[in-house]
């Protein structure tokens, strides 16, 4: 029997996603091994994240890589430069070497995955677009999910995505590693206790420009262009490529947005750098300020070049240049912008103590904690989730939750707020919005159905949640 409250959001929810398929999942339940058993994992998504990840599963003796899957066989046109050769054969070679084995499956179609029972978890590390139809169905069918951020192309997934984990019992861990990390989970725990004084303001530098990411090497060219070799045409791996993403004119492919990891600037199948980025330093503004299960009230002051047709066409349509304000329901204002506007990647909390500076491998402490450790926290004090490998392993950590029949460090739901924020910010941008007024609770912008549509995801060529 449904609460009241439970009732209501229910039925907002069903308003919104009129029309856009009904959420009815049943789920087989995930089995968990026994401690003496392996865990079995298919990767899915042959790309540049998906060999990190793979990477650190392979080197957990609990782990078996027996499945490696993606519609392109092999391309030397791929990784972060444009020029490391990947695919799921070459995933295949790599994976048969270190277990010194010839019977790791190479498969194009991630169905099969999802149909083979000695699958226990996938590792999900395709574009984004392809998150939600995939993690819904692997949990559905009962397997651990570890999938890549940002968790989704748009909010109505995040409803998804957690209906289905719900269903399910699985685990399921969302590649924020940053929670795994030592120096984001210290920067939160000073600021959830106070540590840093009276703490009213952040500020936010996301990494990488509009696809230039990491300096790569990938075309900007726009004009329609015939199919690659490497997407096999003849055997439908094009359109099992593209999946739910709508096509473009005459099924066309368009090298800067179709090309390995450029598929990000483009809306139908990403959402640019401040999804990218936004997932990950977003994730920790929400952990430090303890709202991870709920979200701001508003997305304000949005600037971006997004409208400016000399820096965006009709196919990079993701902001280049930006800046926007989170702002929360006590008044606490975080200020984001690209890395060119603020000038630092991380998060730079602003407290009457001083600033605290938190990025990757590296936390600044202002002069009044300059000695402060971890260990100085009193028992009555917020403690936050702790990865207890020495080397943050996010995946390792997901392995742990599965054995231990628990969820790990960033859960499905988490996933979802953090993922939020970067939406709002986006459709505020494509609105043209200078501000919008977001409801946490409901989750829906208060007197803003035109934003409210956008919150749906629209999924095509017969693909459905």
């Amino acid at each position: 029997m449904k609460t009241r409250r439970e009732f209501i959001e229910a039925s907002a929810l069903a308003a919104i996603c009129a029309g856009c398929g009904a959420f009815n999942i049943g789920a087989t339940r995930g089995r968990r091994p026994a401690p003496s058993e392996t865990l079995n994992l298919a990767v899915i998504g042959c790309g540049p994240m998906a060999s990190g990840n793979m990477g650190a599963f392979m080197k957990d003796p609990r782990v078996r890589v027996t499945h490696v899957c993606d519609p392109i066989a092999e391309s030397s046109y791929h990784g972060y430069n444009a020029k490391t050769p990947l695919g799921r054969d070459v995933f295949k070679r790599r994976v048969d070497k270190f277990y010194k084995t010839t019977a790791t499956k190479s498969v194009a179609d991630f169905r099969e995955v999802l149909a083979d029972p000695s699958v226990d978890a996938v590792q999900i590390t395709t574009g984004d677009y392809w998150h939600a139809i995939m993690g819904v169905e692997a949990m559905k069918a009962g397997k651990h999910v570890y999938c890549q951020k940002p968790m989704t192309l748009g909010v109505s997934e995040g409803w998804a995505m957690i209906a289905a984990s719900k269903a399910s019992g699985v685990t399921f861990q969302v590649g924020s590693q940053q929670r795994s990390a030592p120096e984001f989970r210290q920067a939160a725990e000073i600021i959830r206790n106070g540590l840093l004084g009276e703490c009213r303001s952040c500020t936010i530098g996301l990494c990488y420009a509009h696809n230039d990411g990491c300096k790569q090497n990938y075309t900007r060219d726009c004009t329609p262009s015939p199919v690659p070799a490497w997407f096999n045409p003849k055997d439908s791996m094009w359109d099992l490529y593209q999946g739910p993403a709508e096509h473009w004119e005459n099924n066309a492919y368009i090298p800067a947005i179709h090309a390995p990891v450029c598929w990000r600037w483009s809306s139908r199948m990403g959402n640019g750098s401040i999804a990218d980025w936004g997932a990950h330093h977003f994730d920790i503004l929400q952990w430090a300020l303890g709202t991870e299960l709920s979200g701001p009230v508003a997305i304000e002051n949005v600037k971006t070049d997004i409208r400016d047709p000399n820096v965006v066409n009709r196919y990079l349509d993701q902001a280049k240049t930006y800046q926007f304000d989170i702002v929360y329901a006590d008044g606490f204002r975080a200020h984001v912008g690209d890395l060119e506007t603020i000038g630092f990647n991380g998060l730079k909390f602003h407290g009457t103590k001083g600033d605290l500076f938190v990025t990757r491998g590296k936390i600044v402490l202002p002069e009044a904690l300059k000695s402060w450790k971890e260990s100085d926290l009193k028992g009555s004090d917020v403690h936050l989730y702790h990865n207890v490998h020495a080397n943050g392993c996010h995946e390792m950590d997901f392995t742990d939750a599965v054995y231990e029949g628990r969820q790990p460090a960033c859960p499905v739901e988490i996933g979802h707020r953090s993922a939020t924020i970067c939406h709002l910010a986006n459709i505020a941008a494509r609105l043209g919005r200078t501000s919008l007024k977001w409801n946490p609770k409901a989750e829906r912008v208060v007197g803003d159905e035109a934003a409210n549509a956008k919150l749906v995801v629209k999924h095509h060529n017969g693909w459905s949640i």
